[in-house]
């Protein structure tokens, strides 16, 4: 089922942002004639939402939001760079609460122009709490994404995160995240 969920995000985000023919692939590093940098430091907000799910067939859907900041190289048409965020969720399952989640990931991606197409992967890391018990462990951080150039300086875009932590306190679990972005360019 994630896999399903991965390849049509993919599909989505692609098509919205054009595909490169494949005459095009050969210059994918070259440069281009484009009115956007997209290399820089930026950082920004995110909100979204989604499910949390354990092992044991338990899950929750809620908000979660927070901050993301990263920096971004680009040769050609290739951009790559790592970025990190920290989020507040709403996540609980039974009388377990998920307090903080927080990843450090590699984006690498294509850009068209003022539009950027995004894959990344990375460690994702969640703290949750039970009562008077704490607990936190990490694990792998997958997504895609897509950002628009809105302004030189302004970034609106979306992300989905899949994550999967093994021994995250009483079970295995994975969580399924979409969120809207919005980013400020400090170059």
């Amino acid at each position: 089922m994630f896999a399903t969920k991965l390849i049509a995000t993919v599909a989505t985000l692609a098509a919205l942002g054009g595909v490169a023919r494949a005459d095009e692939a050969s210059n994918l590093f070259a440069p281009v004639a484009m009115t956007q940098d997209w290399e820089g430091f930026y950082a920004g907000v995110q909100l979204g939402g989604g499910t949390f799910e354990t092992s044991g067939g338990s899950s929750d859907t809620a908000a979660l939001g927070g901050a993301h900041a990263g920096y971004l190289w680009q040769t050609g048409r290739f951009v790559f760079g790592p970025e990190f965020d920290v989020n507040a969720s709403g996540w609980a399952i039974g009388g377990t609460h998920m307090d903080a989640t927080a990843s450090a990931k590699l984006r690498a991606g294509v850009a068209f122009d003022r539009t950027l197409v995004t894959g990344s992967v990375g460690y994702a890391h969640k703290w949750a709490s039970a009562g008077p018990l704490s607990f936190d462990a990490g694990g792998l951080a997958l997504g895609a994404g897509i950002d628009f150039a809105a302004t030189d300086r302004v970034i609106v875009g979306a992300d989905y995160t899949y994550t999967d932590i093994d021994d995250f306190g009483f079970s295995d679990t994975n969580s399924h995240s979409v969120r809207a972005r919005l980013s400020f360019r400090f170059d």
